[in-house]
C-alpha cells in the first residue's frame, strides 16, 4: 500500500534506493541494515545533527503562523512579496504559499529569513502617509521658499509642486526630507 502511494507520487521505496548503496551509509541503515558500519553512519549523522542544533542552526519544521503574520504586517506597511523575496532570498512560491496559508509548516531557517525582513525594505514607489512630508514643506514655505522653487529643487520638470496631501511615495518623502535638512540651520 505504501509502495503504491510512493510510486503514485513518483518516489521509490527506501529499500529500493538503498539496495545499490554500500554499507556504512545512513540510507542503508534507514532501509533496515543494522550492521556496525551502517549503525556508525547513523550515529555520525545524529551527532552532527545534535551539534548543529546546539549551535542554534537547527533547520527542522516549524509552524508557519509567525512568518504568515509577519508577511501580512509587512504588506500592510508597503513591503510586498517580491521585495521580501529579493531581501530574504526565499522563493516567491514559498512566500505565496505561506501568505495564503497553503503551507502551514516551513523550515526554521526559512522562518528566520522571513522574520529578518523589516519595513526598511520598502520600495521607493510605495505610498506612505504625507503628514511628515507636508510639515517639512510648510516649514520651507515659512522660510520664504515658493512652491515652484521647492518643485525645482525636488527635480520636477514643471514649476508646480504636485504632491498629494494624504499619501506620497517613499522616494518623494525622502527628497523632501533631504531638501529640508539641507536648508535647516
Amino acid at each position: 500500500m505504501i509502495g503504491a502511494a510512493l510510486h503514485a507520487r513518483g518516489l521509490r521505496p527506501i529499500a529500493e534506493l538503498a539496495a545499490d548503496r554500500p554499507h556504512g551509509t545512513r540510507l542503508r541503515y534507514l532501509a533496515g541494515c543494522k550492521c556496525f558500519l551502517c549503525r556508525r553512519a547513523n550515529s555520525d549523522y545524529e551527532r552532527h545533527r545534535r551539534a548543529v542544533r546546539a549551535a542554534g542552526d537547527w533547520n527542522g519544521l516549524v509552524d508557519a503562523a509567525a512568518a504568515r503574520a509577519h508577511l501580512r504586517k509587512l504588506a500592510r506597511r508597503g513591503v510586498g512579496k517580491r521585495m521580501v523575496h529579493a531581501v530574504s532570498d526565499v522563493s516567491l512560491s514559498v512566500i505565496d504559499a505561506v501568505r495564503s496559508g497553503r503551507k502551514t509548516r516551513i523550515r526554521a531557517r526559512t522562518e528566520r529569513k522571513i522574520l529578518a525582513v523589516t519595513t526598511a525594505a520598502r520600495g521607493d514607489a510605495v505610498h506612505v502617509p504625507a503628514g511628515p512630508t507636508w510639515e517639512r514643506i510648510e516649514w520651507l514655505l515659512s522660510e520664504g521658499f515658493t512652491k515652484a522653487r521647492i518643485a525645482r529643487e525636488l527635480g520636477a520638470k514643471r514649476p508646480a509642486l504636485q504632491l498629494n496631501r494624504h499619501r506620497v511615495t517613499v522616494r518623494n518623502a525622502a527628497k523632501v526630507e533631504a531638501l529640508w535638512k539641507r536648508y535647516q540651520a
